[in-house]
């Protein structure tokens, strides 16, 4: 099995990501810590305690991080997601939250003796300040994978993932801060594999509370996507976080290169952009392996499979 530490700004795709991390028998998730992004982390812990409880893994810490970006921002943070519901719907949690996830994060890699996997999907800020705590933590991590960055899909802005646009300066110090095995799994990969009423339907097939749970929140991601007029010819909507979860388990789900990448900090016009140098394919030709395609079904497979398709999984 594979330590992992989930970090999450928890909403419907966070919730799906969860779900596979906490119910797959390969992975042993650690703890879930969470951080602001789309709400305030008040509302992404409670969420992600809902998500847990619902599937009777409560057994795993919810430890809440920070609620703001590590370092001033160049120009302000507009305020709330109101087109966002700040909570899911979902039963009321059962289970308290513990710990702050910055101090639990620190300690959990001090204590470890196997590498840990670390998969953020918000905004990057509570991993910048462990790093601030304590540098020599990246040794802990045995692999990083990112939910950030876009190459060519515009993003919050025309040029900035919102991830790395709500924290850019928490990206850079991640980005460069010398994990073994970085992966940024970009807006490209997920967008190339969005998810439609077919694949809503395969999930409702698999019948499990975690499988229809899923299904629910793909099929409102579907409506909110609407607004989108790409997505709405498509009648589909990306499933962002869980594809990260995904390349854990499937290596063959995304496809990679390699690259240096740069986090656009100075410039109010295409502030918080990430930008790529591609180099050859050797490996240690550049430090991030960046994923800019995804196999849709593969993805759905392996969504289907983890969420309670194979009888192993519960």
């Amino acid at each position: 099995m594979t330590p992992l530490i989930l970090d999450c700004d928890t909403g419907t795709d966070d919730a799906v990501a969860i779900l596979v991390a906490a119910l797959h028998p390969e992975l042993a998730l650690l703890g879930v810590t969470t951080v602001w992004g789309n709400h305030d982390v008040s509302h992404t812990t409670d969420n992600t305690l809902r998500v847990l409880d619902l599937v009777g893994r409560g057994d795993i810490g919810v430890h809440p991080g920070c609620n703001g970006p590590v370092r001033s921002r160049l120009e302000a943070l507009p305020s709330g997601r109101p087109d966002l519901a700040p909570r899911l719907p979902l039963p009321d949690p059962t289970t308290p939250a513990g710990s702050p996830a910055v101090e639990w994060l620190v300690e959990t890699l001090r204590a470890t003796t196997t590498p840990v996997t670390v998969v953020p999907t918000g905004p990057l800020t509570n991993l910048a300040a462990v790093l601030a705590a304590d540098p020599r933590l990246v040794e802990a991590v045995g692999s990083l994978v990112v939910l950030g960055g876009s190459h060519r899909e515009p993003g919050v802005t025309p040029y900035a993932e919102r991830n790395v646009w709500c924290d850019p300066e928490a990206a850079h110090d991640v980005l460069t801060a010398g994990f073994r095995d970085l992966l940024l799994v970009t807006m490209d990969a997920t967008f190339s594999a969005p998810l439609d009423p077919a694949d809503v339907a395969r999930l409702r097939t698999v019948g499990t509370v975690a499988a229809l749970t899923a299904a629910d929140l793909v099929e409102a991601r579907i409506a909110w996507y609407r607004r989108d007029p790409a997505m709405a010819a498509l009648g589909a909507a990306p499933l962002h976080d869980p594809l990260a979860v995904a390349c854990l388990l499937d290596a063959d789900v995304v496809e990679v290169r390699r690259a240096e990448v740069t986090v656009e900090r100075t410039d109010p016009t295409t502030y918080g952009a990430t930008r790529f140098s591609f180099a050859g394919e050797a490996a240690g030709s550049a430090p991030v392996r960046v994923a800019l395609r995804a196999d849709h079904d593969r993805f759905v497979d392996l969504l289907c499979a983890s969420l309670g398709g194979d009888p192993g999984i519960r």
